[in-house]
C-alpha cells in the first residue's frame, strides 16, 4: 500500500494561482520537483511515498490545467519538455520560498524571528530601558528590533493602529489597550545649586503641558501654593535638568535623572509632589506574539 506524502508541502491542497488563466495545486508542483529530481517516475514515486499510478495521474491533471505538455518520450523514459523543465523551475522557486516562509512564520511563533517594533517615551529610552533593549537583542538574536521615542499618546495611538507591537508610555490607558506597570517612579523638585528664592516666585522647566506626566506635576505644585511660571517645556527629562543644572530655572524630576551624572543640582526638596507610572501597553484584542512577551517580561523584571 502506498503511504502518504511526507513532504509537508506536498500534503498541502492549496492552489496557485497564476493569473486569471490556470491555477494548480502545491502538490502537483511538489510532485514536479521531484520528477525532475530523480532518475524515473518509479524513483519519484517512492521518494514521494506514492504509487507511480498517482503520480501519474496528478502530473497529467497539472499538464491540464497549464494547457501544455510537460514530458515528451525519449524510448521508454519519459523526460521533461522545455515547458516542463521551466516549470519544474517555477516549482523549486514557488516551494522553496513556501520553506522559507513556513520557517519564518515558525521563528515569529516562537519569539526568535521576525520583526518587533517597540514604541517608548523619552524617559523610557533614557534611563529605564536600556538594559531591557540590550538584554533582548542578546536573548534574541534573530529578531529585528524596531524602536520609535514618542508621547505616551502618540504611542498609545501608533499600537491600536498596528505600526506598534508594544509601547512603554505614561498611563491613564484606554480599555482597548492591555497595561502592565513596568516601574512607579516618585517625582520631585529641584532647585539651581544656591537657590534662594520661594518657588512661587521661579521659573520652571516643565514636561509640556498636554503630557500626562505634567497633569500630575501641575497637581502637585498646586498643593504646594505654586502655580508655576513655565519658560520651557519638553517632553525630555535630561533637558530639564540641564536647564536646572545651568541655573535657568526649577524643575520636577524622577531621582533616576536628576540626580545622576555630574551635573550638580541642588538636594532635592523635600516629599514626592508627585508619581508617574510606566506602563507596557498592547492591544487587547492583539494575537499572542511571543517575542513582545519577552521583551515585557525583560522589562517587568529588570
Amino acid at each position: 500500500m502506498a503511504r502518504e506524502p511526507q513532504d509537508p508541502i506536498a500534503r498541502a491542497d492549496a492552489t496557485v494561482e497564476s493569473g486569471a488563466s490556470f491555477a494548480f495545486q502545491s502538490q502537483q508542483l511538489a510532485y514536479l520537483r521531484e520528477v525532475a529530481r530523480s532518475a524515473t517516475f518509479t524513483e519519484a514515486a517512492e521518494r514521494l511515498g506514492v504509487s507511480q499510478p498517482a503520480l501519474s495521474q496528478a502530473l497529467a491533471a497539472l499538464e491540464d490545467r497549464l494547457g501544455e505538455p510537460l514530458f515528451e518520450r525519449a524510448g521508454r523514459r519519459r523526460v521533461l519538455t522545455e515547458a516542463g523543465v521551466e516549470v519544474a523551475r517555477f516549482a523549486g522557486d514557488v516551494l522553496g520560498r513556501a520553506a522559507e516562509l513556513r520557517a519564518w512564520l515558525d521563528a515569529r511563533r516562537g519569539g526568535s524571528g521576525g520583526t518587533l517594533a517597540v514604541g517608548m517615551i523619552d524617559a523610557a529610552s533614557l534611563y529605564v530601558l536600556p538594559t531591557t533593549i540590550r538584554a533582548f537583542r542578546t536573548a534574541h538574536p534573530g529578531v529585528q528590533l524596531r524602536l520609535l521615542v514618542d508621547t505616551s499618546r502618540a504611542l498609545m495611538e501608533r499600537v491600536r493602529r498596528f505600526e506598534l507591537d508594544l509601547a512603554f508610555v505614561i498611563g491613564p490607558v484606554a480599555d482597548d489597550l492591555t497595561a502592565q506597570v513596568v516601574l512607579t517612579e516618585p517625582l520631585y523638585v529641584y532647585a539651581p545649586a544656591g537657590a534662594t528664592e520661594h518657588p512661587a516666585d521661579a521659573e520652571w522647566a516643565l514636561y509640556p503641558a498636554d503630557s500626562q506626566t505634567r497633569a500630575g506635576i501641575d497637581d502637585g505644585l498646586r498643593r504646594l501654593g505654586v502655580t508655576p511660571r513655565v519658560m520651557l517645556e519638553s517632553g525630555n527629562p535630561e533637558v530639564l535638568r540641564q536647564v536646572v543644572a545651568l541655573g535657568l530655572g526649577w524643575s520636577v524630576l524622577p531621582a533616576a535623572v536628576a540626580e545622576a551624572g555630574g551635573l550638580q543640582l541642588s538636594t532635592r526638596r523635600g516629599d514626592p509632589i508627585a508619581e508617574r507610572t510606566l506602563l507596557g501597553v498592547r492591544r487587547s484584542t492583539g494575537a499572542v506574539d511571543a517575542r513582545a512577551d519577552a521583551c515585557l517580561s525583560l522589562a517587568l523584571g529588570q
